[in-house]
């Protein structure tokens, strides 16, 4: 098996590894929301939330940053070996610690004037409020300093690790969930401690497995001030990235309660957690290419970064579609069961848009991942970031002409498309590819894909009448034909191969230990 295809089973490996790690957390996570709700009650619920909700605004810098060191720990694994990322952790580690101190000085003056002045928290729950405060921002600073360590274990593909790890995390805070009774004291108060010390506990472990199985994990005085400054650098236009698309989606919210009122922002909110849910089976395939992608191109294996580009967007649209066309065929009956007759106007149309603008963003996750590799980050994020925001005025003055809330997303998904486009041509200034190529194997096979495998679980639905049964057939009937479609349509022959691979690995392992 050669260097290339070993990889690639790496790749599905730790795929696979993601998926299951997401979908234990995620049962554990909505089964410790309804227990915490259960115990503290909704104001307590509320409170917590309202406060840690305002020091993780702060936390698009750590993102930032996080993603900064990440590109970094990979291209340097994948070009310089070991004294590359070892000069990659020890300005990590420094950049963190500035950044923590930054975060310190401003959630401790303007975090606590806002709370004091600005929150609308009863008297009573102030003592608390401020407890929750100050251990959140405690929380914040571990998780801040775990960033370096984080980033060498994707650059190291360690998914198992990961995995189990945030496996760990969920079932301790359901831990504690199920331990606040017995402890003495506010109950508030002590689940924000306890909350805390899993933030400790994680960065703990972390470091430790990092210190263990990395060579590269190795503090020393060395000072590398170029790289100081290209981390910055690069980081500095990822924030710059970020703050746009905060400004994105606050300005859309604006927008829209200017024009409706709140109801239609409760619809947006709904539409985005669906999509949210949706979202989170697809970053699994993105996230454990990543590291290839970084370490092929700072190898200078142009060919292989960009078929691994051209691989993800397509698989990750794929999933995409696989997940949410029962969605989008039963999102009315849908909304009802989570909802019941609760359900905001224009959701179900929201929902839809909502989908279709993560298509876009889907394409733009790998081609945007390619330029973080090469690092030259201005140029894409100032062309991009500015055509993204143009939904915003665009949508001010449909809406003020007397245009449906829906033309607001609409524009949102036109701009972005627009974006897109643009990126592409951005990336041949830094990488030889052919945008023919990319339409021909990425968005022709998606394209065919969803012409040829909507119509079984549309005629479906047109003969049975609304119901849970109706929802069990589409829903089936619709992942086994897309799925299939996928394999025999949007699928190549090296991507067969390496699922047929994969799972022929899989299967031998499971037979062996029988």
């Amino acid at each position: 098996m050669n260097k290339n295809s070993s990889n690639n089973i790496r790749v599905a490996k730790n795929t696979l590894f993601l998926y299951l790690r997401m979908i234990i957390v995620m049962i554990i996570t909505l089964y410790t929301t309804r227990v915490i709700l259960n115990i503290l009650g909704f104001e307590d619920y509320g409170v917590y939330n309202v406060v840690c909700g305002f020091v993780s605004m702060f936390a698009f810098l750590n993102t930032s940053m996080s993603n900064g060191i990440q590109r970094f720990f990979n291209f340097e694994l994948g070009k310089n070996g070991v004294n590359g990322a070892s000069k990659v952790f020890n300005t990590a580690i420094l950049i963190q610690f500035i950044l923590a101190v930054v975060i310190i000085v401003l959630t401790e003056s303007i975090g606590i004037w806002y709370l004091h002045n600005k929150m609308v928290i009863p008297d009573e729950r102030m003592l608390a409020a401020e407890w929750i405060f100050q251990l959140s921002i405690l929380s914040f600073l571990f998780i801040i300093m775990q960033a370096p360590f984080t980033a060498a274990i994707m650059a190291h593909e360690r998914m198992d690790f990961y995995a189990l790890v945030s496996v760990l995390d969920a079932v301790l805070k359901l831990g504690i969930v199920f331990a606040i009774p017995f402890f003495p004291g506010d109950k508030l108060i002590v689940y924000s401690i306890l909350f805390a010390l899993i933030s400790v506990l994680n960065f703990i472990i972390y470091g430790y497995y990092c210190k263990k199985q990395f060579s590269e994990i190795t503090l020393n005085k060395q000072f590398d001030k170029t790289l100081f400054r290209s981390m910055l650098g690069f980081s500095g236009w990822n924030i710059f990235g970020s703050i746009s698309g905060v400004m994105k989606e606050q300005g859309i919210n604006l927008v829209l309660n200017l024009f409706f009122g709140p109801v239609v922002n409760a619809a947006r909110g709904v539409a985005h957690q669906i999509n949210a849910g949706l979202q989170s089976f697809v970053s699994n395939i993105t996230t454990p290419v990543r590291p290839q992608v970084v370490q092929s191109y700072a190898r200078g294996d142009y060919n292989r970064t960009m078929k691994l580009t051209f691989s993800v967007s397509k698989l990750s649209c794929s999933f995409l579609y696989l997940c949410s066309l029962p969605v989008v065929l039963e999102i009315n009956y849908i909304l009802h069961i989570w909802l019941g007759n609760n359900i905001p106007e224009h959701t179900d149309t929201f929902v839809v848009i909502v989908i279709l603008i993560s298509f876009i963003n889907n394409l733009n996750a790998a081609v945007s991942g390619v330029i973080h590799a090469s690092g030259k980050m201005m140029v894409y994020q100032t062309v991009t970031s500015f055509i993204s925001i143009l939904c915003i005025p665009a949508s001010y003055f449909g809406l003020k002409y007397g245009l449906a809330p829906e033309f607001a997303l609409l524009m949102v998904f036109l701009w972005t498309s627009l974006a897109q486009v643009a990126a592409l041509f951005i990336l041949k200034n830094i990488v030889t590819y052919s945008i023919t190529d990319y339409v021909r194997k990425v968005l022709l096979p998606i394209i065919i894909l969803i012409l040829v495998t909507f119509w079984p679980s549309l005629l479906i639905q047109s003969f049975m009448k609304e119901g849970i049964l109706r929802l069990f057939i589409v829903g089936s009937v619709s992942v086994i034909v897309v799925a299939l479609g996928i394999y025999f349509i949007a699928l190549n022959k090296s991507e067969k191969s390496l699922i047929n691979s994969f799972l022929a690995k899989l299967f031998t392992k499971g037979s062996k230990t029988k």
